[in-house]
This record gives C-alpha cells, sequence and structure tokens, in this order.
C-alpha cells in the first residue's frame, strides 16, 4: 500500500500544474488513467499473494506430512526433527501473520491460521507420545555394596573367671569386609525385571582361635525374576529375600543400625535358607489405591527327604502415607520420604511356625530433620512334643522376640543418632526344644534368652551412598553361676565402626 501511496502522489505532483492549466475533462482523463494504474498493480499485487498463499498452504501440508512420519517412526532423531519442524511452523506462522489480504483473502488466511494451529498441536501430541514411549525391552546396570568394619568386642567370662580377681578381661579386636556384594538389575521385557546380587562377607575376620580368615568365598545370595502383569499382582521367581517383618526385608544399604536385628534370621539355618534366602515363587501386589501391599510364596524350606512339605509364608502391610514399591523395604529415608505402615506375617512348614506384627513410622520434622521409628514383635515354635517331636523341634524353640529403633535424622550436619533394644526371650514348654528336663527346663530357657541395648550415631557423606556408621551394644545374657543348677546375668560390650560405599 505505500508503493500504491507514493505513485499516486507522484502523479498529483507532476499533474499538478494541468489542475488549473486543462479543461474539467481532462482531470477526469487523469484520474481515469490513475484508477487504471491503481487497479492494474492491486491485481498484480493480489496474484502475488494468492501464489504465496497457495505456496504456504502446499508448504503446510507437506508439515503434517512430516510431522505424521515422525511420530510413527520415533526413532533417536525424533526429537530433533520435531525441533525442526518447530522452527519451520514459526516461520509460516510468522508470514501468514504479516500477509497484506484484501478482504476476499482473508478467509484463505485465516484457513492457513487453523492449519498451523493444528499443525502445533500435532507436535505437541508427538512429543507426549514419545515421552510416554515404554524404554527399550532389554536394559542392565550395576552397582556394588562395599561395608568395612572395625570392631572391639569384649570378652564373655565365665562366672569362674568372674570371680577369679587376678583374671583380667581382654577385648577382642577386628578389621574385616563386612560386605562386598555386586548387584546387577534391569528389564528383559517392558513388565520383567530381574535381579541378581553376589557376596563375599566377612573377608579377613578373626575365627574363634585367632586364625585370619583371608578367603574369596563369593557366592550367589539373591537371583530372582519379577513379571508385573499389573499393580495387583506380580509374580517373583528364584533365590529370594524370604522375612515376615519389615527389618527382615529391609536392604542392607539403607539400614538405619549397623545390620539386621540379631535375632532376624534365627530360622536361617534350621530352614535351610542362605543368610535369609530361600527358593521359590513369590506372588505380591498392591490393593486398595495401592495402599495395601501382600506376599505370598511358596519356597523349599527345610529339606530332610524328597518329600518333605514346602514352606509358605505370607505377609501383609498397610501403608499410610508413601507407597513403598522396592522388593527390598528402606531403613529409614533420612527426609526424603514419609512413612508410616503396619504389617504382619506367618511362616509356616510343618510343625514349624511363625508370627510377627510391625510398625514403620518415618517423618520430616520441618527444617530441623526427620524422626524414625520401626518396631516389631515376633513369635517361632518349632513344634512336636516330648512325645511326638518333629526335624524342627530341637532347632527353633518356642520365643517371643522384640525389636526397637529409634532415631533423628538432623540434615544440617548430616547427623543420626540412634537407640536401639532388641529381646530375645525363648519359653519353651516342650523339654525336647531345649534339651532340658523337668527340673532344667527353666534354666536352659534362661541360658538360651537374651537382650541387646545399642546406641549409635550416623554421619551421611551422602546419604545412603557413603556414610560412617559408629554404634555401642551392651549385651545381656544368662550364664551358669557357680552353682551349676542356677544362672546369673553378665554383660559384654561391643564397639563397632562401620564405612559404607553404595551405588546401584
Amino acid at each position: 500500500m505505500k508503493y500504491l501511496f507514493f505513485v499516486f502522489l507522484n502523479c498529483l505532483i507532476l499533474n499538478a500544474s494541468l489542475l488549473y492549466a486543462q479543461p474539467y475533462n481532462k482531470i477526469v482523463t487523469i484520474v481515469d488513467e490513475l484508477e487504471k494504474s491503481l487497479s492494474g498493480i492491486n491485481a498484480k499485487e493480489e496474484t502475488q499473494r494468492q501464489t504465496e498463499i497457495s505456496d504456504l498452504s502446499e508448504n503446510i501440508q507437506n508439515l503434517q506430512v512430516q510431522v505424521q512420519k515422525t511420530s510413527i517412526e520415533g526413532n533417536s532423531n525424533s526429537q530433533q526433527n520435531l525441533d525442526a519442524l518447530s522452527e519451520r511452523i514459526a516461520l509460516l506462522e510468522n508470514k501468514v501473520y504479516n500477509l497484506n489480504t484484501s478482504s476476499e483473502g482473508k478467509a484463505l488466511t485465516g484457513q492457513l491460521a487453523h492449519l498451523i494451529k493444528e499443525l502445533k498441536s500435532a507436535i505437541d501430541s508427538t512429543r507426549i507420545k514419545q515421552v510416554q514411549t515404554p524404554p527399550p525391552l532389554y536394559s542392565i546396570k550395576a552397582g556394588f555394596l562395599l561395608q568395612t568394619w572395625a570392631q572391639a568386642i569384649q570378652e564373655q567370662l565365665t562366672a569362674a573367671q568372674s570371680a577369679d580377681p587376678k583374671y583380667a578381661s581382654h577385648w577382642q579386636r577386628q578389621l574385616f569386609l563386612r560386605r562386598a556384594r555386586i548387584l546387577l538389575g534391569g528389564e528383559v521385557g517392558q513388565k520383567t525385571t530381574f535381579f541378581f546380587e553376589s557376596d563375599a562377607p566377612n573377608i579377613g575376620k578373626l575365627t574363634g582361635n585367632g586364625v585370619k580368615d583371608t578367603k574369596f568365598n563369593m557366592y550367589v545370595q539373591d537371583a530372582y525374576i519379577q513379571h508385573t502383569f499389573f499393580p495387583e499382582l506380580s509374580v517373583i521367581a528364584g533365590l529370594q529375600l524370604v522375612g515376615i517383618t519389615r527389618n527382615g526385608l529391609q536392604s542392607a544399604a539403607s539400614l538405619m543400625g549397623l545390620d539386621f536385628g540379631s535375632f532376624q534370621y534365627l530360622t536361617s539355618s534350621p530352614l535351610d535358607n542362605s543368610v535369609g534366602r530361600d527358593f521359590g515363587i513369590n506372588l505380591r501386589g498392591f490393593l486398595f489405591n495401592e495402599r495395601l501391599e501382600y506376599r505370598a510364596g511358596i519356597f523349599s524350606g527345610k529339606n530332610t527327604n524328597l518329600y518333605s512339605p514346602l514352606r509358605f509364608t505370607s505377609r501383609l502391610q498397610y501403608n499410610f502415607k508413601d507407597i513403598e514399591k522396592g522388593f527390598f523395604y528402606s531403613g529409614t529415608t533420612l527426609g526424603k520420604g514419609e512413612l508410616l505402615s503396619v504389617g504382619g506375617g506367618i511362616d509356616l512348614q510343618g510343625s514349624y511356625s511363625a508370627l510377627a506384627l510391625d510398625v514403620m513410622c518415618d517423618f520430616s520434622t520441618g527444617n530441623l530433620g526427620s524422626f524414625t521409628l520401626s518396631a516389631s514383635q515376633s513369635f517361632l515354635n518349632g513344634g512336636g512334643s516330648d512325645n511326638d517331636s518333629t526335624v524342627f523341634t530341637g532347632l527353633i524353640p518356642k520365643q517371643s522376640i522384640q525389636f526397637v529403633e529409634l532415631g533423628y535424622f538432623f540434615k544440617d550436619v548430616n547427623l543420626q543418632p540412634y537407640l536401639k533394644f532388641e529381646n530375645e526371650d525363648v519359653n519353651a514348654t516342650v523339654l525336647k526344644q531345649v534339651g532340658a528336663t523337668l527340673s532344667t527346663l527353666d534354666l536352659n530357657n534362661k541360658l538360651r534368652s537374651n537382650q541387646r541395648f545399642g546406641i549409635g550415631i550416623n554421619y551421611y557423606i551422602n546419604g545412603h551412598n557413603a556414610n560412617v556408621k559408629l554404634l555401642y551394644e551392651f549385651v545381656l545374657r544368662n550364664r551358669i553361676s557357680l552353682n551349676p543348677t542356677e544362672s546369673e546375668s553378665a554383660s559384654n560390650g561391643m564397639l563397632t565402626l562401620q564405612l559404607q560405599y553404595f551405588t546401584f
């Protein structure tokens, strides 16, 4: 339009003198010629605009085809292709916006603007679709756990040694590799995962006669595959951790304490387990808005012949706060989550039975830090009777076990002091469970019972990935007194320092 204005202005200037010198009809002729010139220019510009619109329309159609192709292919370069298409669409949108069309052309530019809007919507949909594209069917990741211990353990004295004023109590020292684990995990399908873990425990630990064990005995600790049909049902098959308490199913890398409860795996050896692991098939799922977790499995258990009964375990846990989806529970979240759960489980094979209840509370208290409480109550019984004993009768006496951990994490200084209490109370009524007579049953029950009190502090260099833990435990036990028919209380101390590095 600026061009037309200048043409019209020049014509007026060149012919200004004619306005007074020429007759009226000459003026009319000049105006007619101007109108013809303007009409010709308008027609030429309109034709050019129509050509531009036609080209833009063709470009938009080509872009539509490319967007569809990129969406279908979903290859590694699709993100770059989408970015390039977005740039081209932006340029087209700018051209359409700057078109100066006649009233007849405005409808066409409106259609072009609508097509561009659809293109941009298609681009956004493609991006979302590609973000939601499932990961590759095959993936693997590796990690390892390394825990080094330094210990000082007070000697357990007999009644005669304690009564001898000349006998000096000694402290045993230990420097060894508590755990050296290699971990492998990944996916072998869209809903199928696997986990493998090996361990070489207690490398360099001193045996009872003071000889250092330098053998590197690495064995398979976990090896299982899991297929998830839907959140309500997963099947886990292979060598896996079997437990009915929360502490017994926690990851060794995320414990708040130095180790699991001292009595968590009492049945491991009697049930032919390997550090709480057993061979079998486990069902797991989440119900009621994924708040209720269940585990139910059949395992090999204790075998005395080819016809031994199978072992059955089951556990329920209700999560009031965060939902825990991982196979291994966390011992403390260090303020990164909020846990409030109650759980319980049963463990059965032949005449053996166990029942457990537990509670976990882990939540933030604001800027100061976070609080952790874990507690459980277990009941174990090897069954049998004095007239009809079974293979479990002398392996697992009737008893109750209490476990409590209480700690507070100060996030500004990465320190977590905590207290620990454990109690094993053996109260067998079947004489064969503790190898007693009627007169020695109470004595034998006391000799098998003990308590542990601990106070510790953890320093987290980098959360569970790198930390230092120090724990002092006071072990209270019963021993034969100077009178061999009676028992008495005795105690000893244990100081442990742990350095941990973990990655997975």
